[in-house]
């Protein structure tokens, strides 16, 4: 299930939330269906020394080909 923001048009909450294919979320705050969705930004993976200290402290060794559980598909 992919994480959207939303914006609701009838009380200006902005919110994010799972949503499934098939579901239309609703507002929080008031319930309201009218809602705008908001653009998200995907962050930048991290270059070589931060990428390398953040695996160290998962318990890899950093980089690729290492077994980094937070880039297991890297390479």
């Amino acid at each position: 299930m992919p994480l959207y923001a939303y914006s609701c048009n009838s009380c200006d909450k902005e919110f994010e939330t799972l949503v499934r294919s098939d579901e239309t979320p609703a507002c929080p705050a008031c319930g309201g269906v009218e809602l705008t969705r908001q653009l998200s930004l995907i962050a930048k993976p991290a270059s070589g020394g931060e990428t390398e200290a953040s695996c160290a402290s998962m318990g890899g060794a950093g980089g690729c080909g290492a077994s980094c559980p937070a880039f297991a598909d890297c390479g």
